[in-house]
């Protein structure tokens, strides 16, 4: 399809019936502005319009395509060919218009969840600071492994655990054989637990992180009695 030539049929035929663009595009339910590119040349009508525009200029839906009223000089053959490679195209139109929609839709989609979470989670996700080691831990969690210790660069020894597993004294058992020394629970403080090795106080500090895990921290330095 030449798309300057059935622009210029297209005007030549609505123009006879005495027709305006706003009288196509109202019949058709499309802005003027596109009747307005067809008759320019810049685009070719939907392959869905073809047939109720050649209804409305009273001509065939191959006088359109070929853009001209005699089509004696083309063979069946010719307009049926002619006819297939304007479905394709305007399918592959069609499809690329597709694609592109549904690339940004998904793009705005992404991005309106991001910012969901940033906004509505993040004093959840981020309230330790960067989760990716305490996240990376929790991951190493199993059955025998049930308290793993975090790498979060900081001056404190960090455990991770699951909500299930909130009992100090399963703790102390844990820090008992990384230790090789026995700890003893004393008294708690809230969330707070004063433990001791017989010669040093510790403060052993847990916190529910992320709603289903159990974050135990304690310095470094212990406190001699």
């Amino acid at each position: 399809m030449d798309n300057t030539k059935t622009g210029s049929f297209i005007r030549e035929k609505r123009k006879e019936k005495g027709l305006t663009q706003k009288d196509i595009a109202e019949i058709l339910n499309v802005t003027d502005r596109a009747v307005s590119k067809w008759e320019r040349g810049l685009c070719a009508p939907d392959i869905a319009l073809l047939e109720p525009l050649s209804k409305i200029l009273e001509v065939s839906i191959s006088d359109l395509i070929s853009g001209e009223s005699q089509v004696e000089h083309k063979n069946n053959e010719d307009i049926i060919v002619e006819t297939i490679n304007y479905s394709n195209r305007e399918m592959t139109r069609k499809t690329k218009r597709l694609k592109k929609k549904l690339i940004i839709v998904s793009f705005l989609a992404c991005f309106c969840i991001l910012l969901f979470l940033l906004f509505g989670y993040s004093s959840v996700i981020f309230q330790r600071g960067n989760p990716v080691p305490y996240l990376i831990a929790a991951n190493k969690i199993d059955e025998t492994h049930r308290f793993v210790k975090v790498n979060d660069g900081s001056l404190q020894n960090i455990y991770i655990s699951k909500k299930k597993d909130q009992r100090i004294d399963d703790f102390l058992k844990e820090l008992e054989d990384d230790c090789v020394f026995e700890l003893t629970f004393k008294e708690q403080l809230g969330s707070i637990y004063e433990v001791t090795d017989g010669q040093n106080i510790t403060y052993i500090e847990s916190e529910i992180y992320l709603g289903k895990y159990i974050v135990w921290s304690y310095p470094n330095s212990t406190l001699p009695y």
